[in-house]
């Protein structure tokens, strides 16, 4: 057994580091070619994806739903307001909140990133049967739709 291997299998955080592991594996070679090709970094690409998911998401909510921290996200919102791709307004129901939106050309930048993370992910998951890959996404969804306060503790 290779090293690789007999770290991945034996260790004393078997799904952590495995789950980081691929995660890495994953989006690291995505963000490298975003970085050079769009200038786009992690929280930046986070914050459109999270545009593009939720109704009028505020920076708060894209901090809560990807684990990056308040301060990143912001520079992320900052620069990606600079950039012409995301606008931030008073929410309508309620001003004191600022909810983001992705801007035209916001849209085009996140639609060319996007397949760049499915082919990505096809390939990552390609040694899947159709029934593994279904199965690993009920196992997936019951980790990430839990009801407990694990995601916010620690």
């Amino acid at each position: 057994m290779s090293s690789l291997k007999r770290i991945l299998r034996r260790n004393e955080i078997p799904f952590g580091y495995r789950i980081g592991y691929l995660f890495n594996h994953f989006a690291g070679p995505v963000y490298k070619w975003t970085a050079a090709s769009a200038g786009i970094q992690r929280p930046e690409f986070a914050t459109l994806f999270c545009i593009a998911h939720l109704e009028a998401p505020t920076a708060s909510d894209v901090t809560e739903l990807t684990g990056i921290p308040k301060n990143s996200v912001s520079r992320a919102v900052a620069r990606l307001m600079k950039d012409g791709l995301v606008r931030r307004a008073a929410d309508k129901d309620d001003g004191r909140r600022a909810v983001l939106s992705m801007t035209p050309r916001g849209r085009r930048v996140y639609e060319a990133i996007l397949p760049r993370f499915q082919e990505r992910q096809d390939r990552m998951v390609a040694v899947l049967t159709p029934a593994e890959r279904q199965e690993f996404s009920r196992l997936l969804n019951k980790l990430v739709e839990r009801d407990d306060d694990w995601a916010q503790t620690f």
